[in-house]
């Protein structure tokens, strides 16, 4: 009886598995991953996290307080901080206002920006020591791959991985993303290593993956469920387990002995990943370091209040009890309150509570078609081995019974568990979340995508098969084998071209990797249509918006008639970006006059254009014009009283000073929005970085924009009547 892995002969895959070759091999293909991302990250501004990830980290380091960035854990951050922190840049004073009122996106924004540091080069730093991230998860998918299906698969799915958009933008930015993505890989597949050998090698790698895990991301524990997956199907195998390292070697028998086993180890291991979270927050409850004038500031709990009265008792007692660190809790109790809704955009439509479809669109957009091959070539390459070996088990098995005939496709399915229950859980997470804000959060499933396509490398080996193949019958025997070769023949010419496809995605869409859409979505230059926010646009595109503006010297030579509306946190100005500018996210409103609008270049971030951050997202309705009419009508009077004394006067008499100036500012933003709205109706003029739309505007265009027939309450357009031919929503809030 076989029980174990099924044994897969490559005779024409290179013999030296341990060899310098293969390792050889693998070294140029992390270098040319490494060489690819940072390049590319050396052309890209801050990413609309990454600010207060790098200042929440250098603020770990330098201060042992964790007031900045509590929503991740602390392990990103403070691997991201450290080189900044080791080279000396200075974060601004315990004194600033941001500092003591929490406020940690200005602190942050001050830390870049404002205190005489260099912004490129502490991100350059930040993002260069992120790499290791991104390098062991190569390592790791190459191995797990190896390991399942031979050394041609973890070169091929190596390859995938090196060569993938989101893997090449995501490993080089100081956020969390791709910290999840390694330790939910780590994570599962030191679990189910434990439940086949406990040692304390296997103990301590388990505690390790599971730590960096809780620490790198709230969704830690999504790996309950996917435990107890594991669990089941180990139980239900009955392969004995081994014991290792406690005096000689044995085994245990039985899935009820087991089952005890495993019991024994689970506070093991919740205790070592409480003891690794007390470690990272410095064995302090306080989330505020005491020594830097805490006790003066207070922490609001009621900010991050969750509608579930069970989950608030929870956190509750968990404070009471100092069960973990207060910034942990803190951040904890932030993500399941802020994951309950969320301003979400997608194929034209705006919601605030998502879509169930969301995450599968996002992966139908954003993976390139290239890997769908390839996934389709390892499903055909694990069925054609599954049908030889039932083959050879019909033609050797006594008694020719139906459970030999089965046990060779039933051995293969329990190696690659790990990685099913994976996929299973973290898209049922994802299907029904309400947090549908970006690409990103669906990272930690591709490893598992990318190591169950190194089965597609058995096509390399032809010789494979004919182990497994029962002798051929005389009666029709060239031509059958004939046809056998041929389709394999055919099917390996398919996985070169889509390997090859592939890699050319990765080498083509550089340096714009976050950008990257495949054709179902109509390739990058229309992402906007279909996803913004950290999918297509997370304010990564200031350096490329400098580049653009001075290569057309034409939009420039009037900065009166040069428009900006960015989406993102690092100033414009600080690139050397001088422009008027349009209501933006974050909102950092001045008391002023609204200008008129005149004809000129308005460079419009994605995320802008369809209102999704702003207060009028989606498609302009009649309740929006009647706001903006009435809001237009009160501009009026405000800027015609406003020239004279007594106007004024009159103004403060009737409202004070700060409600004109907030009716202002409602008004900006509705005119634009349905600046937006009428620019909504036509293609660019340019694109940069596929995130950043580019208009000219003649005067008469833009007094059609803001004065005439709302051109989104005229009858139906075409494009609306085609979006409901194939689905897409595009309802308005």
């Amino acid at each position: 009886m076989h029980d174990g892995p099924v044994e897969i002969h490559t005779a024409n895959v290179p013999r030296a598995r341990d060899s310098l070759g293969y390792a050889l091999v693998v070294a140029a293909l992390t270098i040319c991953y490494v060489a690819l991302g940072l390049s590319a990250s050396l052309r890209k501004s801050q990413t609309g996290d990454e600010g207060a990830h790098l200042t929440g980290g250098v603020s770990y380091w330098a201060r042992n307080d964790y007031r900045i960035q509590p929503e991740n854990g602390n392990l990103p951050e403070r691997l991201g901080g450290l080189p900044v922190w080791l080279s000396g840049y200075q974060l601004p004073s315990t004194d600033n206002a941001a500092w003591r009122e929490l406020r940690q996106w200005d602190f942050a924004e001050e830390f870049f920006y404002q205190s005489g540091n260099d912004a490129d080069q502490m991100l350059l730093r930040g993002r260069a020591v992120m790499t290791l991230l991104g390098v062991s998860l190569a390592w790791l998918i190459c191995g797990w791959s190896r390991r399942l299906f031979g050394p041609a698969a973890g070169l091929l799915s190596l390859t995938i991985f090196v060569f993938s958009p989101p893997m090449l933008t995501h490993g080089f930015l100081i956020t969390s993303d791709m910290a999840s993505a390694l330790f939910f890989t780590a994570a599962v597949a030191s679990l189910w290593r434990l439940l086949h050998r406990v040692s304390p090698w296997t103990l301590t790698a388990t505690w390790l993956a599971l730590s960096g895990l809780f620490l790198s991301k709230f969704a830690a524990p999504m790996i309950v469920p996917i435990g107890g997956l594991l669990l089941v199907v180990r139980l239900c195998n009955r392969r004995p387990a081994e014991l290792v390292g406690w005096g000689p070697a044995r085994e245990c028998r039985g899935p009820l002995r087991q089952f005890f086993l495993y019991l024994a180890i689970v506070p093991l291991l919740v205790l070592g990943v409480a003891l690794s979270i007390w470690a990272s927050y410095g064995f302090r409850y306080a989330m505020l370091n005491p020594a830097l004038g805490a006790s003066e500031v207070s922490i609001d709990w009621a900010a991050v209040t969750n509608k579930s009265a069970t989950v608030n008792r929870s956190i509750e007692m968990a404070r009471e009890q100092r069960l973990l660190p207060e910034a942990y809790l803190y951040g904890f109790s932030h993500v399941l309150r802020n994951s309950a809704s969320r301003s979400a955009f997608l194929n034209g439509a705006y919601r605030h509570r998502g879509w169930r479809s969301f995450f599968p669109y996002c992966f139908a957009y954003k993976t390139p078609l290239a890997v769908f091959v390839i996934l389709v070539l390892a499903a055909a390459a694990g069925w054609r081995f599954g049908r030889a070996a039932r083959k050879t088990s019909d033609a050797s098995a006594p008694g020719n019974d139906a459970a030999s005939r089965a046990r060779p496709d039933r051995s293969r399915l329990y190696e690659i568990t790990p990685l099913i229950a994976l996929l299973a859980v973290y898209w049922a997470f994802a299907i029904t979340s309400h947090l549908n804000i970006g690409h990103r959060h669906l990272l930690p499933i591709y490893p598992a995508l990318f190591i169950m396509a190194g089965a597609a490398a058995w096509w390399f080996a032809p010789a494979a098969w004919a182990c497994h193949v029962p002798p051929v019958r005389a009666s029709a025997p060239r031509q059958s084998a004939r046809r056998s070769e041929a389709g394999n023949v055919a099917l390996r010419c398919v996985l070169v071209g889509a390997l090859l496809w592939a890699v050319g995605d990765g080498l083509w869409i550089w340096p714009h990797y976050l950008a990257y859409f495949n054709p179902l979505a109509g390739g990058p230059w229309n992402g906007y249509r279909h996803l913004v926010d950290s999918s297509l646009d997370w304010s990564q595109d200031l350096k490329e918006t400098k580049a653009w503006l001075d290569a057309h010297p034409n939009d420039t030579s009037d900065p009166r008639r040069l428009y900006f509306a960015f989406y993102g946190a690092p100033p414009p100005e600080y690139y050397g970006i001088h422009a008027q500018r349009l209501p933006s996210f974050p909102f950092k409103w001045q008391p002023h006059v609204t200008e008129p609008l005149t004809g000129g270049t308005y460079l419009i971030s994605a995320t802008t254009l369809p209102g999704v951050v702003c207060l009028m997202p989606g498609r302009w309705n009649e309740g929006y014009e009647s706001l903006y009419r009435n809001l237009r009508r009160s501009f009026n009077v405000y800027r015609t009283s406003s020239t004279t004394a007594e106007g004024r006067r009159k103004l403060t008499d009737y409202a004070p000073e700060q409600q004109w100036q907030a009716m202002l500012n409602t008004y900006e933003t509705a005119r634009f929005m349905r600046l937006a709205s009428y620019l909504r109706q036509r293609e660019p003029d340019d694109e940069i970085g596929y995130s950043i739309l580019v208009y000219r505007l003649t005067d008469e265009e833009v007094a059609e924009a803001i004065d005439g027939p709302p051109v989104e309450l005229l009858p139906e357009p075409e494009w609306e009547t085609e979006n409901r031919r194939y689905g897409i929503e595009t309802e308005n809030p």
